[in-house]
């Protein structure tokens, strides 16, 4: 049972149910949510190493279940227990580097494609081909490839 679309949510749950937040509160909720994600993944590593998995899905059920009920009640900084988070190493949220990286390669191949001579009818699907294989590597498969060819044409399936 893979627990990564409880983990985004729990990294964006602070922005989702505030409008304007004091810095100091800032940190206090992205520390939280950083303790709840280092225990679901802490909870989906006992998949693997414990004898009783058919225990383990149901401690995770009950994890996930208590972090939705406090998320639908507003509890943004209760989300699990302390005896829940004791002994669990809190996790590091790496979306901006990613994001920086992207931006880089991106502006990279821009100007890559201008100083190599590309002429602009290549360059605009050159740029696009880059991007999207950046995407790739750096998202993995988070991100489907057909959404992100429609995004980049304007268009949704859905």
């Amino acid at each position: 049972m893979s627990t990564a679309a409880a983990e985004r949510a729990v990294w964006s749950a602070w922005q989702a149910r505030h409008d304007r937040i004091r810095r100091t509160r800032r940190h206090e909720m992205k520390e939280h949510a950083a303790l709840v994600v280092g225990a679901l993944r802490a909870m989906e590593a006992k998949q693997d190493s414990e004898a009783d998995t058919g225990q383990v899905f149901e401690d995770t059920a009950r994890m996930l279940l208590k972090i939705a009920q406090r998320y639908g009640e507003g509890r943004i900084l209760a989300l699990l227990d302390p005896e829940d988070l004791a002994g669990i190493t809190p996790v590091v949220n790496r979306e901006w580097a990613r994001l920086a990286i992207l931006g880089g390669v991106v502006v990279g191949a821009a100007v890559g494609a201008n100083l190599l001579g590309v002429p602009d009818s290549a360059s605009g699907p050159l740029i696009g081909i880059v991007s999207l294989i950046t995407v790739g590597v750096l998202y993995g498969a988070r991100l489907v490839g057909a959404d992100l060819i429609d995004v980049m044409r304007g268009q949704s399936r859905k």
